[in-house]
C-alpha cells in the first residue's frame, strides 16, 4: 500500500491512536469495576454473569467506538466485512485458521492427551465466537483500517499486532498472569504478537473482515479443546 502523506490520513490516524488509547483506559476501568461489582453480586461470579457482563463491555467499549472510527476513516461497515469475497476469506481465513490450530493440537497429540477436554460453556462461546468478532471488528476492522490509510501494510500491521497485544495486558494483570505470560515465549505474549500479525495478513490478503475472523475463531477453537 502506498504511503500517503496528506492531512486527511494523518487526522485518521491521529483518532486511531486516540482510539487505542481511550480504549486500553476503558478496559482497565471495566476490569476494575467487576472487581467491585463481584464482591456485591456473587452471581457476576458465574460463568453466565461473567459473559454477561464481559460481553456487554466489549459492545460498549470496543464494537460501537470501533464502528464510528470506521465510519470516521471514510469506510463502510460493508466494505470492511465485503461479503462478496467470502471464497478469498475462507481460502486464506480457513487456511492460515487450520495452521494455526494445527499448532495448537500437535502437542497434545505428542503428548498423548485427549482433544475434547473442554465442554460447552459460556466461556467457552465467548472464546469461540465473542471475542473474535469483537476484537477483529476492533482490531484489524478498525485499527488497521484506519492504520493504513498512512502507513504501508508491513508498518500497519506491526503497529496493530502490538495494540492486540497490548489489548490483552489489563486482562493478564488483573488475573495475576501478567508476568508469566509475557516471559513465556509459546502461549504468551510472543504467541499473542505472532497471531495478531498473521490475522492482520490474512485480512490484507483476503481483503475481508471475515477471513481473519474465521482465522481467529478456529485459533480459538482448537485452544479451547
Amino acid at each position: 500500500m502506498e504511503y500517503r502523506d496528506t492531512s486527511a490520513s494523518s487526522r485518521i490516524v491521529f483518532w486511531t491512536f486516540g482510539f487505542v488509547v481511550a480504549l486500553y483506559g476503558a478496559w482497565i476501568g471495566a476490569w476494575l469495576l467487576e472487581e467491585a461489582l463481584v464482591h456485591q453480586y456473587s452471581w457476576l461470579a458465574t460463568d453466565a454473569g461473567q459473559f454477561a457482563y464481559w460481553t456487554f463491555m466489549k459492545l460498549a467499549l470496543w464494537v460501537v467506538p470501533a464502528l464510528v472510527l470506521i465510519r470516521l476513516s471514510g469506510r463502510r461497515i460493508r466494505t470492511v466485512f465485503a461479503f462478496g469475497r467470502w471464497r478469498s476469506a475462507l481460502l486464506w481465513g480457513g487456511g492460515v485458521g487450520l495452521v494455526l490450530g494445527a499448532s495448537a493440537v500437535l502437542p497434545a497429540l505428542l503428548r498423548h492427551q485427549p482433544l475434547l477436554s473442554t465442554s460447552v460453556s459460556w466461556a467457552f462461546v465467548n472464546a469461540v465466537v465473542v471475542a473474535p468478532i469483537v476484537e477483529e471488528l476492533t482490531f484489524r476492522g478498525a485499527v488497521l483500517g484506519g492504520l493504513s490509510k498512512r502507513y504501508r501494510f508491513a508498518v500497519a500491521n506491526t503497529l496493530t499486532a502490538l495494540f492486540f497485544l497490548g489489548a490483552h495486558l489489563p486482562g493478564w494483570y488483573f488475573q495475576g498472569q501478567l508476568w508469566s505470560l509475557l516471559v513465556t515465549p509459546v502461549g504468551g505474549a510472543l504467541s499473542i504478537f505472532v497471531i495478531g500479525w498473521l490475522l492482520g495478513f490474512v485480512m490484507y490478503r483476503s481483503q475481508s473482515l471475515l477471513g481473519s475472523t474465521l482465522a481467529h475463531m478456529l485459533n480459538n477453537l482448537f485452544n479451547a479443546l
